[in-house]
């Protein structure tokens, strides 16, 4: 039954089998009449976002092939262009796959075989886009790395470093919206799931003949309406992130309330964005072989958008959700657990210092004050995944420390049964 609400085609089930039938056959034939005439025009639509995807990629890539020096600074109006085509690009790249998942056959196909709501797509695109993301950002630090690093550690600069800064600017700020979109449509599919819980309940209700005491105590003493609306008053329960909203009866949310509700993401965006990005590949310019590392550090990412792809496909029991959580686990260790000290270790080399201490106490303090925002939430983030990591391997051992202890043998001969059998010890 849960998995029939979960679907978000389903209908409420009515107490006449044959009934339900042929409603179900009707609504069918009448979503295949729909659907044939609108294919071509999501076909259409898929192919034009995804035009526009590759022609903003295209844009550009071909405004840096005309940068003669690898040394050359990003001019702030060419940073501006790169920033207007990376909105472009996100933005187009999230709606194909979007419109691709909900609106084409093969897309609706998928959808029934793992019965995802319409928010589980929107959290499938929100990951894979992030996924591509982090592949641009981890290419681009590769390719930096091995162009700066050989020359100088620390004064080198390269301008693909600025060119994505700018252009991953656009990410982190659509990021934010999508994120939000994401969460009012959670928002708005937990309502259709109340609302259709509420109108099965009635109609069986009806059907067994307890109408009139089904309203009165699911409407306080009156009669209420039978159209499977959500009550006048507040619905509290969990929200997807953990804590409890209050959901208002039309189902919005507004953006300054969720902004207001998430402060570790929005810190992190909004810190990323501009000064994680611009203040370090354009304002300050040099450096960037250390700076490459910080974007090689994406190189987890997609493991970590693929698991949570799998899990929101509800596959935590396959076996690729199990090999990507041990590639997940070791790149994460690698990338953004072990990667910080041995940048400061090369650091304290190329300035002759003592030891890696002397020269982490030598740096400014707004440094220091921004590697421990982006090291330490990685040290926390590594503690979460081993320990799920021990639930997933280790499930019999923990099964066995929370499973109640054993009940007392029963006591035979003394009952009644046993005396009319004969069994009296």
């Amino acid at each position: 039954m849960q998995q029939q609400r979960r679907n978000g085609d389903c209908q409420p089930l009515l107490a006449n089998g044959a009934a339900t039938t042929a409603k179900a056959t009707t609504t069918t034939t009448t979503a295949a009449a729909k659907a044939a005439p609108n294919s071509l025009s999501a076909r259409c639509g898929c192919y034009f976002s995804l035009a526009c995807s590759i022609g903003s990629m295209s844009l550009a890539c071909g405004s840096l092939w005309q940068i003669p020096n690898t040394t050359d600074r990003i001019t702030l109006q060419r940073g501006l262009f790169l920033t207007s085509l990376g909105f472009i690009y996100f933005i187009s790249l999230t709606d194909f796959c979007n419109k691709y998942l909900l609106e084409t056959a093969r897309g609706q196909h998928f959808r029934r075989k793992y019965r995802l709501m319409v928010s589980d797509v929107l959290e499938i695109t929100n990951k894979i886009v992030s996924a591509i993301q982090a592949s641009f950002s981890f290419l681009v630090g590769l390719i930096v790395c091995k162009s700066t690093c050989s020359k100088s550690f620390v004064y080198a600069s390269h301008f693909l470093m600025e060119a994505y800064g700018w252009f991953g600017t656009a990410y982190f700020m659509y990021d934010i919206w999508s994120m939000y979109k994401v969460h009012t449509q959670k928002i708005a599919d937990k309502l259709h799931l109340l609302r259709l819980t509420k109108s099965r309940q009635e109609q069986q209700a009806l059907a067994v003949g307890h109408g009139r005491g089904y309203y009165e105590k699911a409407n306080g003493g009156g009669m209420g309406n039978n159209n499977g609306s959500v009550p006048s008053t507040p619905v509290e329960f969990c929200d997807y992130d953990g804590g409890t909203v209050e959901i208002p009866k039309d189902g919005r949310w507004d953006f300054l309330k969720y902004v207001i509700t998430h402060p570790v993401m929005m810190i992190h965006h909004v810190f990323i964005g501009t000064f994680g990005l611009l203040v370090v590949t354009y304002i300050r310019g040099g450096g960037h072989c250390i700076y490459s590392y910080m974007f090689m550090m994406e190189f987890s990412t997609p493991f970590v958008s693929l698991r949570s792809i799998l899990s929101t496909m509800k596959l935590k029991d396959s076996r690729a959700y199990i090999v990507n959580g041990l590639l997940m686990l070791a790149t994460f260790f690698v990338c953004r657990v072990c990667m910080w000290p041995y940048v400061m270790w090369r650091y304290s080399l190329a300035i002759d210092a003592t030891s890696m201490w002397v020269a982490m106490c030598g740096l400014p303090r707004g440094c220091l004050i921004s590697i421990a925002i982006l090291f330490l939430p990685q040290l926390y983030w590594f503690y979460l995944m081993v320990m799920g990591a021990l639930k997933v391997f280790l499930p019999k051992k923990n099964q066995r420390l929370r499973s109640p202890p054993p009940a007392p043998p029963l006591v035979t001969g003394n009952t009644p049964t046993d005396k009319l059998n004969g069994n009296n010890n």
